[in-house]
């Protein structure tokens, strides 16, 4: 999966929601961890209440919470993705019932046009027959042609204007109206199938966090989550 959107148009937001939403729903396993790799080290302050800095850090956290948050060095971030990722294989394969999902935010710093590094693309090709998946998150579209061919879907926020005749060269899509639209309400979104080639509209995740007498709508999140993971 990958998630687009400029500063500002919602995306960390909508992941923050979502993955919280997950947590208090049940839609995922006992067992199941979120971790999310973060460089720019901002946004996700709400979600966790100790924020990790090293892949060693990340993994004696992700045995005890449901969330860990990696604020990676950006001279080691991948060694710390490469860690986090061995670590993740290694438990799917002997812990019955274990999954997670990774996120790695501002992904064009490990993704570049025409590499992908190996502990990617093993959790791309070969994780989710262990309950494992991957979103990718980026200000801009990537533009490794290798990480459409392993992608499910695109949920786009609003974009940067270089971008738009990208999504119209690689996906048909046109941005300009799909902009447009998005710019009617801050943090709506869309969702495109990339196998179905459908493309759907999204009202904003609301701002204001549940109640505790309104799990029902949390519940509803977390299940929209799940339904997007695993697509």
């Amino acid at each position: 999966r990958q998630v687009y959107g400029v500063s500002g148009s919602g995306k960390t937001f909508f992941l923050n929601r979502m993955i919280a939403a997950a947590e208090r729903d049940g839609s995922f396993g006992p067992l199941h961890r979120f971790i999310i790799v973060d460089v720019k080290h901002e946004g996700y302050a709400d979600l966790v209440e100790e924020l990790d800095g090293t892949a060693d850090d990340a993994i004696e956290t992700i045995q005890k919470n449901r969330t860990s948050v990696v604020h990676a060095d950006i001279e080691f971030a991948q060694q710390d993705i490469d860690e986090i990722i061995d670590y993740l294989f290694h438990t799917a394969e002997r812990v019955e019932g274990f999954s997670a999902t990774l996120v790695i935010e501002e992904s064009s710093t490990f993704i570049p046009p025409t590499r992908v590094p190996p502990s990617i693309k093993r959790l791309a090709t070969q994780g989710r027959s262990l309950g494992l998946s991957l979103i990718l998150a980026n200000q801009r579209a990537l533009s490794n042609k290798w990480t459409d061919t392993q992608s499910t879907s695109l949920t786009l926020f609003r974009l940067a204007i270089p971008d738009r005749k990208l999504l119209k060269d690689r996906w048909g899509l046109d941005a300009d109206v799909l902009d447009d639209k998005l710019s009617t309400k801050k943090f709506s979104f869309a969702h495109y199938d990339l196998e179905k080639l459908g493309l759907r509209f999204f009202e904003p995740i609301p701002e204001k966090k549940p109640s505790k007498g309104r799990k029902r709508k949390a519940g509803r999140i977390g299940h929209k989550f799940k339904s997007f993971v695993k697509m």
